[in-house]
């Protein structure tokens, strides 16, 4: 095997990246064509915040006002971006990761303030003016976290991976249970801070190869990671979807605004966190597959292709001499 042949750039599949995103795409129309504009999806969606509001406490209710969670939001992985960046010289990612950072939360603010409306069905939901899908929180807690991803090497990333979803589960879960969100405005959320993760995810692989570029023999362990965000964001949504069962189904569902069901609070909270987890899973699959490869002593391959030597023939051989 010649060394060309053994060699692959990052990102070098750039129409998985672009399929990655219309995916994303495809599935945030659907969160909201359903939840916010179907009489069934804005039942559900009723039956799990009126269980937040009718049988569980907020944590302000309890003395607990987290006003300085925005700020907590930003700082924390600001602070561990902060040193990868510094220690690692990662400066162009970072300019990139910012960048995703607030085209994701610039999105959801044009989505949720200008683009997307939540109608009045009259179907016997209570109506709130104004759209509220995406969450912003979640948007912003999920955002920043994923900048922490972009800058990681290959090696660390499916462990930051597991981490940005658990803080952004917990982020979405408590804007569910403070009933300030529906369970549909934290996934898309996290559906828009995805398409920006792969935006950003190409170019940094793109203008950085050689530090998102492993050795074949020294390859980043993705499956492990991968395997355990998958088991627990599928787990977590089966056992949402369990939970109205448990609440008696659709007709549970009907009874909601009578007799709230723990059940279906149970069922927002889990639905505010394992769709996270699936993201964060196919992000390690995506970007683990997307990491280049190459041979132990060999150059760092270029995205644009290796470079063309073309035979000198022994005539001119001096010509070319240094």
């Amino acid at each position: 095997m010649s060394a060309a042949s053994a060699l692959r750039p990052p990102a070098r599949r750039t129409g998985l990246w672009i399929l990655g995103i219309l995916l994303c795409c495809a599935v945030f129309i659907a969160v909201y064509e359903y939840f916010v504009r179907s009489d069934s999806g804005q039942w559900v969606e009723y039956a799990m915040l009126d269980a937040a509001a009718e049988r569980v406490s907020s944590l302000s209710e309890r003395g607990y006002d987290l006003w300085w969670l925005s700020p907590v939001i930003i700082a924390l992985p600001a602070v561990i971006f902060l040193v990868i960046v510094l220690a690692r010289q990662r400066f162009l990612a970072a300019l990139i990761a910012a960048g995703s950072v607030v085209g994701a939360n610039l999105s959801t603010q044009v989505l949720k303030t200008y683009w997307l409306e939540r109608p009045d069905l009259d179907n016997g939901v209570p109506y709130w003016t104004g759209n509220s899908l995406p969450s912003g929180h979640t948007t912003l807690a999920a955002s920043m976290a994923v900048a922490v991803f972009l800058v990681s090497s290959p090696r660390q990333r499916p462990f930051v991976a597991v981490l940005a979803a658990s803080y952004a589960g917990l982020v979405g879960a408590y804007t569910f249970t403070e009933t300030w969100h529906r369970p549909a405005d934290v996934i898309a959320a996290y559906l828009v801070v995805a398409v920006w993760a792969m935006i950003g995810g190409w170019l940094v692989m793109r203008t950085g190869p050689e530090w998102n570029t492993a050795v074949v023999d020294y390859e980043p362990e993705t499956a492990p990671l991968a395997g355990l965000a998958w088991f627990l964001g599928v787990t977590l949504t089966v056992a949402a979807v369990l939970c109205f069962l448990f609440s008696g189904g659709w007709s549970g569902i009907a009874l909601a605004g009578e007799e709230p069901s723990l059940w279906h609070w149970f069922a927002g909270l889990l639905f505010s966190i394992g769709p996270g987890f699936l993201m964060a899973a196919a992000g390690i699959n995506l970007f683990g597959a997307e990491t280049g490869r190459r041979q132990r002593g060999a150059p760092v391959p270029s995205p644009k292709g290796e470079t063309v030597r073309y035979p000198i023939p022994p005539e001119f051989s001096e010509l070319y001499r240094v």
